[in-house]
């Protein structure tokens, strides 16, 4: 077989519009991984977000998460690599995030950690957050009676995700973190920006894991829909878009497939192996 591994987002590419990991991709995981191939979840969100029928998939071997800042052996339990910010960086980047009308989160040791007052449809309204996306806030989320107290002692914090309320002041913030010489950031949603250390990104950690499997970039497929997926796309052989994509990762795919609801997956097991 060709291929050896695919690299898979999750939010609009493996789950659909409500979050689902569905039973056709569930059954079409299971005849990839029978096949001979590596299934890899590659996801911007911590680790217990994933969907639990996700996490217990004894057909996906391997997670990367919060944007490449971590890795592990799922079925083994085994950590094969991870990065974190100092304590020190994560209050110098918190304390520019609070600047500005922001709802944010932590994502510390695999739980995403915010204020328990941003944790309300009313908060989720005001900062405009995805109606797909909150049952997993809802869901997830470890809330805390202050934050800016919480930073003085984080400790494994692999990223910010960091909802804004006013786009200038994304776009304001997206300068001003230019500055730090010690973190990148990307995005996968209109009024959101997820801040990792310096040299963590889907793509380095998708090489990195693929380096430790002796698989070659040439057989490696990377699925996904945002711009947190552009750095998967330069390093796979293959790329692909689900339907629903963006247009920016549209027109830099090898190849679009259908949508997200109709089994990315499943098309792929029927399509391309």
């Amino acid at each position: 077989m060709k291929y050896k591994l695919i690299a898979c987002d999750l939010d609009g590419t493996l789950l659909d519009d409500n979050s689902v990991f569905t039973d056709k991709n569930a059954d079409a995981v299971k005849n990839i991984a029978q096949s001979g191939v590596n299934f890899a979840v590659v996801t911007g969100r911590t680790f217990y977000e994933i969907p639990k029928e996700v996490r217990e998939c004894k057909y996906i071997d391997y997670v990367i998460y919060s944007d490449g800042a971590v890795a592990v052996n799922k079925n083994s339990s085994k950590v094969l690599f991870s990065k974190y910010f100092t304590n020190d960086s994560v209050r110098e980047i918190f304390n520019l995030l609070d600047s500005f009308d922001t709802m944010i989160e932590l994502y510390e040791d695999g739980n995403p950690v915010t204020d328990n007052d941003k944790i309300s449809e009313e908060a989720l309204d005001y900062y405009s957050v995805d109606e797909n996306y909150r049952s997993v806030i809802y869901e997830t989320r470890i809330g805390v009676d202050d934050l800016s107290e919480h930073v003085q002692k984080s400790v494994k914090t692999e990223i910010f995700n960091v909802f804004f309320k006013n786009p200038n002041e994304r776009l304001e913030c997206m300068r001003q973190l230019k500055d730090f010489d010690d973190i990148s950031f990307t995005t996968s949603m209109d009024n959101n920006l997820e801040i990792m250390p310096l040299k963590v990104s889907k793509g380095k950690a998708l090489s990195r894991l693929c380096d430790m499997l002796n698989i070659p970039d040439s057989r490696v497929i990377a699925v996904g829909d945002s711009s947190n997926d552009v750095t998967m796309y330069a390093y796979a052989g293959l790329s692909l878009a689900p339907a629903n994509a963006s247009d920016e990762i549209k027109k830099i795919a090898d190849k679009v497939i259908c949508s997200n609801n109709d089994g990315v997956a499943d098309f792929i097991y029927k399509n391309i192996l």
